[in-house]
């Protein structure tokens, strides 16, 4: 795995990174927010920012563009008091279930508190850093294990400070940096550009996001080759930009998947060497409810030539067999347990460790039905125990972490 900085970008922003073809043309919101997130996965973070900033003063509450704001602060040395201030608006709103570069996501990630250490770290506020630190801990078992370990490496500088007390009550205020105006567009020169001056040719799509995406992201594919360059005819059931689980395609038993170089993820039923009988395939399909059906060309080398096999180390084909079982995570370590985790074992009934990615995941369970865990983890945040409010929801089925919603489709 990489293990830079820069890495840390590129997997947040450039994940499954729409392909944009205009040409000396307006952009729109969305359109910005995606040449932004293009923009920071080359580290043109000034131009990045720019962008963000013509979004932030549309709508300054967005916690997923504070975020985006702040991570790229983060990446310029004499910003550290922007990032935070961008951060801690961010932080508010944590979603455990983020879409990454989806436009119409207004919360932040957990990925939050990774910046906002770094950011706090690289003022030298130790104690406030520790504290972010510990918050991303938390959510050990649901981020890559590159930015634990990344934020570790930030911390060497101060690593026996104390966590400092009042961070909560700090995280509540928001005073702004002296001299620092987000909530209107900047006028220096860095930062001349107007909405309507920026346009994206059509090359501007980042050729090495498919590689940028296996590296960091437990994206797994295989190059197909097919023994013929004539057309090859399946149907199209379905298409996204979050891969799922073909068990989502309960009725059909022959699903492949396929993602492109942009991102896109295809759904795709046969591989007919006559396109009649494609046509036939796609009768029954309709029958069978897809009625947004429609035939293909598998040959396509731009659009199907990748079949995707995994996402976020979740086999998509391997689907759900026998019972589901659902936990509530209230945190996990590694070697140690963490203090506020030990308070739970002196007030908290039924705990189990659950052992997963060489973690120790401490939950309550297990539940046959989503709606049952969630009725526990709401009695569990209701105890005066520190970290307790920050409990969710996980699922496994056969020793093996699956994500929430496809295992919510089996049970309930």
């Amino acid at each position: 795995m990489v293990r830079t900085k820069i890495a840390s970008l590129l997997l947040i922003f450039s994940l499954l990174l729409p392909a944009i073809s205009m040409a000396e043309s307006k952009l729109s919101n969305e359109e910005l927010f995606d040449l932004a997130r293009k923009q920071l996965a080359k580290r043109e973070i000034e131009d990045a920012i720019l962008s963000l900033r013509k979004l932030y003063v549309q709508d300054r509450s967005n916690a997923n563009i504070n975020f985006l704001m702040g991570a790229a602060y983060t990446e310029l040395t004499a910003s550290s008091d922007k990032a935070i201030y961008h951060l801690k608006k961010a932080v508010k709103h944590i979603d455990e279930y983020y879409k990454v570069g989806d436009y119409d996501e207004k919360n932040a990630p957990v990925h939050t508190y990774y910046y906002l250490t770094i950011a706090l770290s690289a003022r030298d506020d130790c104690s406030k850093a520790a504290a972010a630190n510990e918050k991303l801990k938390k959510y050990t078992s649901m981020i890559d294990l590159y930015f634990v370990d990344e934020a570790a490496r930030h911390m060497q500088k101060c690593p026996y400070e104390k966590i400092d007390p009042t961070f909560e009550s700090w995280l509540n205020s928001n005073e702004k940096p002296e001299g620092y105006l987000p909530d209107s567009l900047p006028v220096d020169s860095a930062f001349v550009e107007e909405v309507e001056e920026i346009a994206i040719p059509a090359d501007t799509i980042l050729a090495d996001l498919d590689s940028l995406r296996k590296v960091e992201l437990g994206v797994v594919t295989r190059e197909l080759e097919y023994s013929t360059s004539a057309p090859l005819y399946g149907v199209q059931i379905g298409s996204n930009t979050m891969p799922s689980p073909i068990s989502a395609y309960s009725k059909l038993k022959n699903v492949d998947v396929f993602i492109d170089k942009n991102g896109m993820v295809r759904y795709v039923v046969g591989h007919f060497s006559y396109k009649k009988q494609a046509e036939s395939l796609l009768v029954k399909l309709k029958e069978e409810g897809y009625k947004d059906a429609f035939v293909v060309n598998v040959n396509n080398e731009r659009k199907y030539s990748n079949e995707l096999i995994s996402f976020g180390n979740v086999n998509l084909k391997a689907g759900i067999k026998g019972a589901v079982e659902y936990y509530v995570q209230l945190g996990a370590f590694r070697d140690s347990v963490p203090d506020y985790l030990m308070q739970m074992y002196l007030t908290v009934d039924g705990l189990k460790e659950l052992r997963y990615r060489e973690m120790t995941l401490m939950t309550v369970g297990t539940f046959s039905t989503y709606k049952e865990s969630v009725k526990k983890k709401e009695d569990l945040q209701k105890l005066p125990i520190e970290g307790i409010q920050e409990a969710f929801i996980v699922a496994f089925n056969r020793g093996k972490k699956i994500s929430l919603q496809e295992a919510i489709n089996h049970t309930d």
